[in-house]
């Protein structure tokens, strides 16, 4: 009787992650458009509820011809979220090495969010739009 009650607790619990996961505005994949060089790319990415807290990866990377592949890396931990606004620490590579800078993010509305940061005298803001 214990271990059926230990089970059902578990299962309650799970299903309440699950359904919150679901219910976050954040959850699935987003994808932004990078140009450098008169070179266009894009970036997938994708919000998971891990362990309680929500976390982004990168998941998709592509150029404008349309080559690329899948890659999977952190892009912003420590991710809080409430309403339409929060804060987390965003990861990025430049030269070679990984940066991680405090960005805020702004749903502006269902498919678009807002990400920002400053680093190093260099501020600049991101639009992502939800993926399909």
């Amino acid at each position: 009787m214990k271990a059926l009650k230990i089970m059902t607790a578990l299962v309650v619990f799970v299903s309440i992650t699950n359904l919150t996961a679901q219910n976050n505005p954040l959850a699935g994949k987003w994808e932004a458009e990078y140009e450098e060089n008169n070179e266009k790319s894009y970036v997938t990415y994708e919000f998971r509820n891990e362990n309680g807290k929500l976390t982004c990866y990168t998941t998709y990377i592509k150029d404008d011809k349309g080559r690329g592949g899948e890659h999977e890396s952190l892009a912003i931990k420590n991710v809080l979220f409430e309403g339409e606004k929060g804060k987390g620490t965003f990861i990025f590579a430049h030269e070679g090495k990984n940066y991680e800078v405090r960005a805020n993010l702004k749903l502006r509305d269902g498919n678009t969010l807002i990400v920002s940061y400053s680093a190093w005298g260099y501020s600049d803001s991101e639009t992502w739009k939800r993926s399909k």
